[in-house]
């Protein structure tokens, strides 16, 4: 009875120290600001907002004067939306106001990450997007973006938030599979608590969809791109990025960034 007293003991303490390093993993939040919106030359409205279970979020609203409709932009694990002032500045161009939106335990938002927090989070942002955007359409005039772990994120919306187009970029199929690929002598499939299953959720995903991934890719494996857009009910097209992780994107594929407009221009005539 000691031995299996002991062994039980052991499981339990292996499973919190399992937990705590997922949770270190998936969430690299930050809660200082690195840089204001005007830092960048940037003007935005603040807000302050709440999830479904009372969790107070923030955000920052970038208005365009002859915006078509909104960028709702779910971000990756690390640092918060200070690190994201790029997004605005770079779509200056593009007739999109954009929301940029700390979880949980990111930035202002208050609380702790988690998987289902992110899904409320990301309930509550797209609310916001109506209010401020308006409009009678069937369809709301809402395009999701996310990068990383923000495109997984932006997978637990699709469901009960109508959009015109979802822009995945660098994302994984699940977290339960980068488990068994990086860390399997952490056993993800029985101890992994935020599973993230893209892979299951991208069949709900019911509209046009933008897949970017680079082949360089150290954090995210290349072909977990290719097998979500394999997966996805309305490929809109595939495109190869070049660069690590951090460093892949619009900015290093003039390609991505072309066809990331006309994907725009196209679901908001």
């Amino acid at each position: 009875m000691e031995f299996f007293g002991g062994a039980l003991l052991a499981l339990a303490v292996f499973r919190i120290l399992v937990s705590v390093k997922e949770h270190r993993l998936l969430y690299r939040r930050s809660v200082p600001f690195r840089a204001l919106p005007e830092d960048e030359g940037l003007t935005a409205e603040d807000i302050s907002f709440c999830s479904e279970d009372g969790a107070t979020l923030h955000g920052w609203w970038f208005a365009h004067p002859e915006a078509k409709g909104v960028l709702l932009v779910c971000h990756g694990n690390a640092g918060n939306i200070s690190d994201r002032l790029w997004i605005p500045k770079d779509l200056a161009d593009v007739p999109l106001h954009v929301f940029l939106f700390d979880y949980r335990g990111y930035g202002k938002s208050r609380g702790l990450p988690h998987e289902k927090g992110t899904a409320r989070d990301v309930r509550a942002a797209y609310q916001v997007c109506l209010q401020k955007w308006g409009g009678s359409d069937t369809t709301p005039r809402v395009i999701l973006y996310g990068r990383s772990l923000g495109g997984a994120v932006a997978l637990q919306a699709v469901e009960s938030c109508p959009v015109r187009a979802l822009v995945l970029e660098s994302t994984f199929t699940s977290v339960l599979e980068m488990g068994q690929r990086f860390y399997p002598w952490l056993l993800p499939n029985l101890f992994c608590m935020n599973r993230y299953r893209s892979d299951l959720r991208i069949a709900l995903a019911n509209v046009p969809m933008l897949v970017a991934h680079s082949p360089e890719d150290e954090v995210v494996p290349f072909d977990m791109g290719e097998t979500l857009y394999r997966l996805a009910p309305r490929p809109w097209g595939f495109f190869r990025l070049a660069g690590l992780h951090d460093e892949a994107g619009w900015q290093t594929s003039r390609e991505y960034a072309d066809g990331f407009r006309r994907l725009i221009a196209e679901v908001l005539p």
